[in-house]
């Protein structure tokens, strides 16, 4: 299978859930004027921090679901190096970190964040318990952190000296045959829908929707990314040339709002906070706890192709991005092919590209017809490794018993004992685990660049950028050659209108896997993440110049965007910002660059105006 992404206490008496504090030192905090009394947010060396008598009153109303956090470190240290070895080795497992109260599938930021546990937890299993942590979080000044997958580049799901509503339990899954809105009978039609709990992953979600109920549902390419925090951010997908964003596809959603009540949100009954939530970003106006998705139609088969070229020189490097490029404006910048391809700095262009609603031998032929012309074109450029292609019955994409029979080698499977058997993940995603981010940079790249006379401006670019870094090009992640009705329906969310007219989102990054030691983890290449981050910023200087002020992903962008509401969200940005006003006017709610942000300091503690 393809490679899908690459990179990068005060109550004793209350249960203790494992977590962990990583050694990074943490970005310093903005300096900021002093603050009227009580408008900043608490924190446990404050005389205002919650009491135990408060704190109890919390215990009881969430049923025992709220927990102090303590590191796994903490306990292998106590039983010794044998049991330090066995919860290193459990932390290459994404599964068991999305297990952990205290844990990110992301370790941190070089110079922005690092993951660090909350001061408290409630382990939310419905909406009662997290209407209880929103109140107690409100009337108590406290910083509150949603997460559910924990893969946030941005850090957004984790926060020291916080109250954290995690919403993992909360993974319950119903398929619909003909489902209609709350409040919308004779509005809607009916139509096929699942409706999944906020701390379900991914591979949750394809196992009930697609392997078992044959129906196909837009999701995230990475299993054991969350289902809401993908939806709310706009949610592209290996297949999203096809079917568009996951946030087009949302038909409801349960949300706690910052006033405590759970409101059941679709176009019929709040179309504001409905336009909203549908990629204004997760955890920004309320806790979502269930939301319920399109599903579409199966195709027959899914596949996909990997090639990797080298060339002898930059010359000849610089002639076989001009071919790729043109060959992919004539023939793949259509509604069948997604994923990604990466143009190195060793003069290596590698393409792991998937497709749908073609046959195998019709894909073959296009690829064999590419790779024979380029490499007849030129005795320095060569084929690195082989081209290979895979077709496969769509409904077994996502079975891990197939997958472990028929494709051997493109999954890893969750361990643990009474681990369910659709917990898998692709070996591809597997160097992304604990991640420590060093640099990462995105840009929108618009369709007009691949106009014939626009294309050999594009190749030089791209070419001139790979000199500084590696350039992946993720064409599932520009809506550009999919069929009208998606383009429509994804220009009627929040995202950045950018998204519809570009052919691909290019993605510059760099970053390390952390190394575990027992007093916690260090990363022995922070000390070449500055550097990391300066080349980043020349290859994209290289990209701005053939495509200005294009915007990128909220989801996959630069942890230091200066001007982070227009390249998130464009003309949408005030419409957002009236919203957040409306339905969080305190601003309870704050994640790092989202809406209504700028009146926080960088850690969410102190307010700016």
């Amino acid at each position: 299978m393809v490679n899908r992404r690459r990179l990068l206490t005060q109550l004793a008496a209350l249960p203790v859930l494992p977590a962990v504090g990583w050694a990074w030192p943490q970005r310093a905090a903005a300096v900021v004027p002093p603050a009227a009394a009580g408008s900043n947010r608490v924190r446990p060396s404050d005389p205002r921090w919650p009491g135990p008598e408060r704190w109890e009153d919390l215990r009881r109303k969430v049923r025992g679901r709220l927990a102090a956090v303590q590191s796994p470190l903490v306990a292998c240290r106590e039983a010794g190096a044998d049991s330090c070895q066995d919860v290193f080795k459990s932390l290459q497992n994404p599964y068991y970190l999305g297990d952990q109260a205290g844990l990110t599938q992301v370790s941190g930021w070089a110079g922005a964040w690092t993951s660090t546990p909350s001061a408290y937890v409630v382990a939310a299993k419905n909406a009662a318990d997290v209407v209880a942590a929103v109140n107690f979080a409100r009337e108590n000044n406290l910083r509150l952190v949603v997460k559910g997958g924990g893969h946030s580049y941005q850090g957004t799901s984790s926060s020291a000296d916080s109250l954290l509503i995690w919403t993992r339990a909360m993974n319950n899954m119903v398929v619909h045959s003909a489902f209609i809105g709350h409040g919308c009978s004779g509005h809607q039609a009916p139509q096929p829908a699942v409706t999944v709990g906020a701390g379900s992953v991914w591979m949750d979600v394809y196992d009930a929707v697609t392997t078992k109920a044959s129906r196909y549902v837009q999701g995230g390419g990475c299993a054991t990314v969350g289902v809401a925090g993908l939806v709310l951010s706009g949610g592209f997908g290996s297949f999203s040339k096809n079917f568009g964003m996951g946030a087009p596809g949302l038909l409801e959603a349960e949300l706690v709002t910052a006033d405590g009540i759970a409101r059941t949100v679709n176009a019929c009954t709040y179309p504001d906070l409905f336009w909203a939530l549908k990629g204004g970003g997760g955890s920004t106006y309320g806790v979502v706890t269930k939301l319920t998705l399109r599903t579409h139609e199966l195709p027959a088969i899914f596949g996909d192709i990997s090639v990797k070229l080298r060339a002898k020189s930059g010359a000849a490097f610089q002639k076989l991005i001009g071919q790729f490029v043109r060959f992919y404006s004539e023939s793949l910048f259509n509604r069948a092919w997604g994923e990604s391809a990466r143009i190195r700095r060793n003069n290596i262009l590698e393409v792991d590209m998937v497709f749908q609603g073609l046959i195998k031998e019709d894909a073959a032929k296009l690829w064999n017809a590419f790779l024979d012309g380029v490499l007849a074109s030129s005795p320095d450029i060569t084929l690195e490794s082989p081209f290979t292609i895979e077709a496969l019955p769509a409904r077994r994409w996502w079975d891990s018993d197939y997958l472990e029979k028929y494709s051997a080698g493109s999954v890893l499977s969750d361990p643990r004992p009474g681990a369910p058997r659709s917990h898998a993940w692709w070996t591809g995603d597997n160097e992304q685990v604990g991640t420590f981010v060093h640099g990462y940079q995105s840009a929108w790249l618009p369709a007009a660049l691949l106009h014939p006379a626009a294309l050999e401006r594009l190749a030089n670019a791209l070419y001139l950028s790979s000199r500084h870094w590696t350039v992946e090009l993720h064409f599932n992640k520009g809506l550009a050659g999919a069929p009208t009705d998606v383009v429509a329906a994804a220009r009627d969310t929040a995202i950045n209108s950018a998204a519809c007219d570009a052919f691909a989102l290019a993605i510059i990054a760099s970053g390390s896997r952390p190394t575990y030691v027992a007093g916690g983890i260090t990363d022995p290449d922070l000390a070449d993440a500055p550097r990391a981050a300066q080349a980043i910023e020349g290859a994209m200087r290289e990209l701005r110049k053939v495509a200005p002020g294009t915007g990128s992903y909220v989801a996959e962008s630069n942890y230091f965007e200066q001007s982070w509401q227009q390249s998130f969200w464009g003309a949408n940005y005030d419409r957002l910002r009236k919203v957040k006003a409306k339905y969080d006017s305190n601003g309870l709610f704050f994640v790092h660059h989202g809406v209504g942000s700028e009146a926080w300091s960088d850690d969410g503690f102190e307010r700016l105006t």
